[in-house]
Parts: structure tokens; sequence; C-alpha cells
């Protein structure tokens, strides 16, 4: 999905002392030929002996008989073949304690030639719809259903029974407990007003005032509705709101208490308890949603589990496809423990209230050539593993994040060996609207190399640790609703140490309630980052350059290109503050920095002093980080907040009229500011497959 190509942006390495030991190579294991198959095929049979002509039926059952190939030919290069078609998911998989070796790994993967056409599907079509206002369910419907649906939106509604997908659980403001129902790829939407976007309440009207640098509002939650539209909802029987109450990088789900008049003023009471721990402001966002008298715009729905219904107005667009709605509510498909040394390739894993594939306590597992799409919770977690990756593989149309990656060891900075490599995560945290990453890595020595990261209201990645390398990756669209973030984000631990994000292409990241947001954010004292050799075009906003640093040191900004950005670098001094932390036990981040960095890791002892030698002055010269060598075209500004800490050197800043990263590669200019050619076309998913057939 670039949107430039065929361009060069020119950088020069530094050599410094940044240097990540997750600059590894990737080497994917071989594809060995079988020396004992098991197949299996939509119309097989659990009970046939798993050959070609007689294949077996489900995923268990090949795992069974994997486990039992393997103990009776520990040796052979062991191979499960999956046909083309769909096999509906009912129970989780369950992988444990089985494995090859690095020359013989175990395969499952799709037969040959159909790559993409293996799926392993979590959701079903729903059968039976009828128009609502001529079906008998309406002529006998109860009143109470009857009043709640709007007569103009009659005639558009289709309904059918829902006996066929009712689910054990069932609780849209739940992560991993809601429905959702598809058309395709496009996630139906649950019935809400607005039908897009946020209303804008008016004043809180709470007890109890709170007062903060950025908002006023109350502890309560009792705020004036933003319309005369909320009156309709109390005759819903689990109406919902969602919202930004108080901060724009907070939301959580509220039940709707009651709704009352004030003085002609429609007033919404939020039931008790709150979720929202921070208070509700003054003209805070929402919307109320999982209400039938809502439904009332084409691509929504409305489940009514006590009636038995599910209701749906069809997309405006013409109707080719049926609608799906998703069954399959285990936590995981595939859960993955004690193994060692397996492939999982050319599978499409497809519907579910939480995740794909879960690995634990396990080496060398990679998943190759597949697609995870349509889960509502985290698609993929890594935890515990090593040597452990992904490549050739989408995640898209995902409730929560992408993966979810904890691995190596910190405190003896030994490397997880954990890869992203040519994979695409695009369209997440659609239910989980913050804090759900693409990537959410945690731990030491990882590497993410050319991917893409797209279409978010929030973060695409979360770096939480050391020796973590991002580069070649194309990050955009992103940010898209919550405020004070970043298409990376990095939070309160200056010992997170080795990490460099470099080659990377970021586009169109801005946000913008009150902060804004930044193509690269390094939060409350994150240090020791190297970022050289990226583009920016269009990132930051508001308060926020394309970059921004708040109260680290260390940092090196090297050898960029920043395009068309509200400011190429903003810095957020903590002055006193960052000293307190360290030298006064009064201070409120004096236990968290003994803890991060003397409990959790030893910033003192011979390996990591060895390894950062500059923990050694790390109460000393607080925000003292370096931006040089950047070339910064039509921003406008260069810095924001700039201050004395900050080291510039070679620096060109320059007004270009109708400049373009296509334009400025071509230019003359860019040997002023000392860079040479990278190719863009590396930048991102690079074609080529796993499989190769």
């Amino acid at each position: 999905m670039k949107t430039i190509c065929r361009c060069a942006l020119f950088v020069v390495l530094l050599l410094t002392a940044f240097r990540s030991r997750a600059d590894f190579p990737i080497v994917l294991p071989p594809i060995p030929t079988p020396e004992v198959e098991i197949w299996v095929a939509p119309d097989g049979d659990d009970g046939a002996e798993g050959t070609k002509q007689r294949p077996l039926a489900t995923f268990a059952a090949a795992v069974k008989a994997a486990a039992a190939a393997r103990q009776a030919h520990p040796e052979a290069a062991l191979c499960v073949y999956f046909g083309e078609g769909v096999y509906p998911m009912a129970e989780t998989v369950a992988i444990e304690s089985l494995a090859g070796t690095a020359d013989k790994p175990v395969l499952f993967r799709s037969a040959p030639g159909a790559a993409g056409k293996v799926c392993f599907a979590g959701t079903s079509f729903v059968d039976g719809w009828e128009p609502l206002a001529d079906s008998d369910f309406w002529r006998q419907a109860p009143e109470g259903v009857r009043e709640r649906v709007r007569p103009e939106a009659l005639g558009k509604i289709l309904t059918a029974p829902y006996t066929a997908y009712r689910t054990q659980t069932y609780a849209p403001n739940v992560y991993g407990q809601r429905q959702e129902m598809f058309v395709g790829s496009r996630a139906q939407t649950l019935a809400r007003w607005p039908n897009d976007g946020f209303a804008e309440a008016g004043q809180a009207l709470g007890a109890t005032p709170i007062t903060s640098w950025a908002h006023d509002g109350t502890k309560e939650g009792i705020f004036e509705a933003a319309s005369d539209q909320s009156l309709l909802w109390d005759k819903e029987p689990d109406p919902l709101l969602f919202g930004y109450w108080f901060w724009d990088w907070s939301e959580s789900f509220e039940r709707l208490g009651a709704i009352e008049q004030r003085d002609g003023v429609p007033v919404i009471r939020v039931k008790e308890p709150h979720t929202s721990s921070y208070g509700y402001k003054h003209h805070l966002r929402y919307y109320g949603f999982n209400m039938l008298c809502e439904l009332d715009t084409p691509g929504e729905y409305y489940i009514d589990r006590a009636c038995d219904r599910v209701f749906w107005i069809p997309p405006a667009e013409e109707q080719t496809e049926s609608p799906e709605l998703v069954t399959f509510e285990k936590p995981w498909f595939l859960s993955i423990k004690n193994c060692a040394h397996l492939v999982f390739a050319g599978l499409t894993f497809d519907g579910g209230f939480g995740g794909a594939v879960s690995i634990h306590d396990s080496d060398a597992i990679l998943l190759a050539d597949c697609v995870v799409k349509r889960y509502a919770n985290s698609a993929v977690e890594i935890i515990g593993c090593s040597d452990c990756g992904c490549c050739y593989t989408e995640l898209h149309t995902i409730g929560f994040g992408g993966f979810v990656l904890k691995g190596g060891d910190r405190k003896t900075l030994t490397d997880s060996g954990y890869f992203l490599s040519n994979c695409r995560v695009i369209d997440f945290s659609r239910i989980k609207r913050t804090y759900a990453p693409a990537i959410l890595a945690e731990g030491c020595g990882m590497k993410f190399e050319h991917c893409e990261f797209a279409g978010s209201s929030s973060s695409a990645a979360r770096l939480e640790g050391n020796e973590m390398l991002v580069e070649y990756c194309h990050f955009h669209d992103l940010v898209r609703e919550s405020d004070d973030q970043g298409g990376i984000d990095v939070y309160y631990n200056p010992s997170y140490r080795g990490n460099i994000i470099r080659y990377n292409l970021w586009e169109n990241i801005v946000g913008g309630t009150h902060c804004g947001a930044a193509g690269v954010r390094l939060d409350d004292m994150i240090s020791g980052f190297h970022i050289y050799g990226n583009i920016f075009v269009h990132c930051g906003a508001v308060i926020f350059g394309a970059i921004q640093i708040h109260g680290g040191k260390d940092n090196l900004v090297e050898r960029n290109l920043f395009l068309d950005c509200r400011a190429a670098v903003s810095f957020s001094s903590w002055g006193d503050r960052y000293t307190r932390a360290w030298t006064d036990p009064q201070s409120p981040d004096y236990p968290a920095m003994r803890r991060k960095c003397y409990e959790e890791v030893d910033i003192t002892s011979s390996l990591w002093r060895e390894r950062y030698p500059e923990l050694e002055k790390i109460a000393e010269d607080p925000n003292v980080n370096t931006v040089a060598h950047n070339w910064i075209v039509n921003c406008q500004d260069t810095f924001l907040r700039h201050h004395d800490g900050v080291i510039q050197e070679g620096n060109i800043e320059e007004k270009i009229e109708g400049a373009t990263v296509e334009s400025l590669c071509e230019s003359d200019s860019l040997k002023r500011a000392g860079l040479e050619p990278i190719s863009l076309e590396e930048i991102g998913p690079r074609p080529g497959s796993f499989l190769k057939d």
C-alpha cells in the first residue's frame, strides 16, 4: 500500500556505539521432502488412515496422528497436508510436546497449490432472512419489541432466527465476548447513535469536581446528553455507551443507568460501578450502541437473544454476499505449548471471539504465508519462547491488537530471537481503541523488518524492552482517533536500551484532540534510542512533532527526512523531576525507578555497564538529546519546546514549493545534507512466499 515508489532517499549510517543485537539475519527453516505424510480434507473422515486417498477431516485429528507418527518415526521428516476448503472450528486445537528438528521441522501446511485456499472458519452464514415488516415474528411481536423499532426504519430491516448462532457468552461491552457480524471483510456495526464518529456531551454534572492540567470534570458519570435522541434509550434492555470519558488516550464501555430531564436538557447517568477510573470531563466524546431503536442505517445489525432474532439492514451497495456471525468463542483456535521446530504455512484462520494462535514455552515455531482475520481479540501471541517468528503473513480486521510478543530475558540481556518479516497488520484495534497495537513487544532481542502497519485508532507498536530493531517498515494512517500517542509508542522506563528505528516510512500520523500524535513517541524518560534514516511525511500535530521526546536523554535522531510535518522533533523537558526521580525518595517517580532499573534489571551490574556504558551517568544531564544531519522540508516548525539540552548539528531546514518525496530525492539539495541513497522499494513487505508453490 505504499503511496510513494521508485524514488530514493539518501541516508548514510553514522558509525556510533548504537548497535542492536537484534540485527541478526533471519534464516527460515527448510522444507524437507516428507518421509511421513498425513492428509486432511474438508470431506475427509477422522476414522480414516489419513492418506491422500483416505484423508482425515479435522485439525485435531491431524495433530493426534502427527503425535503418533512422531513417536513411531522419531527422525522422519513429517508433513501434515490440508486440502483446499473450509474447516469449521468448534474447539481449541491443542498441540503439546511435539518436536521436529532444525533440518526436519514438522510442517502443518496447505497442500501444494492450495495456499490461501485452506480456511479454518469460526463463522456461520446466517440463513432465513426476510423483511421484518412482512414476517410472522413482527405480526406476533410483543409491544416491548414493536415500540423499539423506528417506523421510518421498519421497511429497511431484515430479520432471521438466531437459534443456530447462539453462543454461550454474549456481552458486547466485554473484550472477547462480542459476537460480530461480517459481510466479507467488512464488519457490520452494532446498532448505534450517532451512526458515525462521536457525539459531544455538554457539562459533566457529578457532585465531585476533578481538575487536571488539561481538563476539568467530575468523578461521577453524569453528564448532559448531546441530543434528545437519548430519551429513546430507556426502553432498551441493555443500552451501552462507549466513550473517551476524560483523557483521549483512555476509552471504555459503560452501561446506561438512567436518562432524566434537567431544565429541559436530557442528562445521562452512567450505571455504577463506573469503568472510567479518571472521571468524566466536560464535553467528552461518546456514543450509544446495542440498541434496536438505533437500527436505522445500512450496515447495522442488532441481536435480541431474548426474542431469539437477529436484525440487520443490508449495506447500501448491491448485496452479493451473505452476512456471517462469528460463532467460535474459545480464547484461541490453535494453542501450542512445549513444542519445537514446527511450521504452519499457507493457512487461513478466520473468525473468533478471541484470537487465532497462542504459542507458549516453545522454540523455533514459524507462521508463514498465513492469513489471520476477523478476530475480536489479539490475533497471535508468542510468550516465553525462543527463535519464533512470522513471515509473509497478513493480519486484518482485528478487534484488539495484532501480535503480542513476550520473550527473552532483560535482566541477563538474553535475546528472544523473535522476528516479523514481510508481514502486514491492517485494520486493527477496532473494538479496543487504545493500547491495542499491531505489535506489543516486551522483553529482549526482537527484529521487525519489511512490514506494513496501517489503519488504527491508536498506535501500531509498543516497544517495551531492549535490543529491538525496526527497519524497512511502512507505518501509515495511524492514531486516527485517540490522542497523545505515536505510531511507535514507548513508555516510562529509561533502562530500555539498544533499540534502533531505521529506514522506515511514516505517513499520515497526526491524531490530535489536545496533544496530537507523533510518528515515534518516546514518553516519560525513554532514553538511548537511535532513530535514523527514516522518512516522515505529514506526521505530528498540535503540540507534537514527527518525533516526540518526553523527558528522556541519550536519544540520537539523525539523517532523517521530514516533509510536511507539524515539526521535526518536539520535546517535553522533565528538568528537576528527572533528577529527583533518581535522588529524592519523596519523588513519586523514585520507587518506580528503583523497581524498573535495580530490581527488574540491574543497571549497575558489570553486564549492563559493559553493554550500556552511558548508564553510569543516568542521573546526570537530564533531557540531553542529539538531533543531527536531518533534512527538514516544508514543516510548520523545526522544533517544538526546544531547550538548551538539545545538541544540534548539521540540520538543514528548507521551504520548497510543491515538494514531494520523489522530487526531493531527485534534487541536488540532498548532497548538502550529506545523505546517500536507499531504495524505497525496500520499505514495506516485499513480494515472495515461504512455500513457493
